[in-house]
């Protein structure tokens, strides 16, 4: 029995000092909480999941609608007493805001995360205002900060919290959805209307066709028929034959056309006889502008003939202009100036004069070119009129000089050069 109280006793307490610690670290636990608590947060942090390619709400407008706009100081506020369930529900009361999330971490940094919506369609209603919608039928208005093109649905009726228009939202995003889905449709389909019916027709951006689509029924059958249509009918006819096609029926496509239908013709055969018909009609032209530019030139040719302009009259009147020549040029002029002094000197001559003349001129044109200045001043003597007889005694005079000249010889027999005698010794 002492056994079995000793026992007892020990379990007693060792179960009391587990009571005793525990309780102990319980209340440290929550006095270092309470004094964190107390704190406030070091830091905000914002941050916006898909804010590269969408740009709806910037973080400044978060920090509004979270913080500033309920006045909390973040710098004097504990973080037991802000409210982040409240951040929260304002964030998500944005209708541009799809999710929110805002909680303090360990360092005591507020954390908001935020998900914009991403619009479906642009809706126009009946009286031209306009707003978005996505894939949740949510409706937002235009943003301030940022215009994002997508498909235009027009003519859309006034869309109440009711089932009636729910049921019209629905389809408006399942008909959008399944354009864009489809490159060829999101690039064809440019205009989305909803008739009086709320039934659907397309405005397409290449052709001038109004595109009867009805309700969704066999939507997939519809735009396979349409494209068909396309490929076989409108390639080989043209884009602009139909002003209406209709695909409200099952398997069918129905085209009104726009303007009288003519038969496939051979278009290299038109092309070919096109470019004939420019080429004859640019040659005919060119042909006629060309006789009439020649006879237009003879009969201005022909008055100018008859009578002299006046412009040609006052240049004929004109003194002629003194022009300053080179010195090459004036003892060329003077060389042609004296042959033919010359000339005329020798055809008044007895015609045995003229061949001495003509010898000599021979003779003189080895031994000097007229154009050297050495003989500059007897080109001058000569281009003066001189006698008849003095010309031929002097004439004289140089031939009996020349064969004396040829006979002096030295002792030994060899030729000697005349001494050439200077003018102003000859004066002297």
């Amino acid at each position: 029995m002492a056994d079995q109280r000793k026992i007892s006793v020990r379990k007693i307490l060792q179960l009391i000092t587990t009571i005793i610690v525990s309780t102990g670290c319980v209340v440290a636990m929550v006095s270092a909480s309470k004094i964190e608590d107390d704190k406030p947060v070091k830091d905000v942090a914002v941050h916006i999941r898909n804010d590269k390619k969408y740009h709806f709400i910037e973080q400044n407008e978060i920090m509004d609608l979270a913080i500033n706009h309920r006045k909390i100081n973040l710098a004097h506020t504990p973080m037991s007493k802000l409210d982040i369930h409240g951040m929260e529900k304002v964030l998500l009361a944005d209708p541009w805001v799809a999710a929110a999330e805002v909680y303090i971490d360990n360092e005591r940094i507020l954390h908001m995360y935020v998900t914009q919506r991403i619009p479906v369609a642009r809706l126009f209603q009946q009286d031209k205002s306009s707003y978005y919608i996505d894939s949740t039928m949510s409706i937002m208005p235009l943003s301030k900060n940022y215009v994002y093109y997508t498909t235009i649905v027009t003519n859309v009726p006034d869309l109440l919290e009711d089932s009636a228009s729910n049921a019209l939202k629905k389809r408006i995003v399942t008909l959008v959805r399944n354009i864009q889905a489809d490159s060829f449709w999101n690039a064809q389909i440019s205009q989305v209307i909803v008739d009086s019916a709320k039934m659907f027709q397309f405005i397409p951006v290449l052709g001038e066709q109004r595109i009867l689509f009805g309700d969704l029924d066999g939507m997939k059958d519809k735009f396979g028929n349409l494209f068909a249509f396309y490929k076989n009918v409108l390639n080989r006819i043209g884009w602009d034959k139909y002003e209406t096609l209709d695909l409200r029926f099952k398997g069918q496509v129905i085209a009104s056309p726009a303007i009288p239908y003519t038969g496939p013709v051979d278009k290299a055969a038109v092309t070919m006889n096109w470019i004939n018909s420019i080429v004859e009609v640019e040659a005919k032209s060119d042909s006629k502008d060309s006789v009439k530019d020649a006879i237009e030139s003879a009969e201005i040719a022909k008055e100018k003939a008859k009578q002299p302009s006046k412009e040609n009259m006052k240049i004929l009147a004109r003194p002629p202009k003194k022009v300053k020549l080179k010195e090459a040029d004036i003892k060329d002029k003077k060389h042609a100036d004296k042959k033919q002094a010359d000339k005329k000197q020798v055809e008044k001559k007895h015609p045995k004069e003229e061949e001495k003349a003509k010898g000599k001129q021979v003779n003189n044109k080895d031994k000097a070119h007229p154009a050297d200045p050495k003989n500059a001043k007897d080109k001058n003597k000569d281009s003066k009129p001189i006698d008849n007889k003095d010309h031929n005694e002097k004439k004289a005079k140089e031939e009996e000089k020349k064969a004396k000249d040829k006979n002096n010889k030295d002792k030994n027999g060899n030729q000697v050069a005349p001494k050439y005698v200077y003018p102003d010794k000859k004066n002297n």
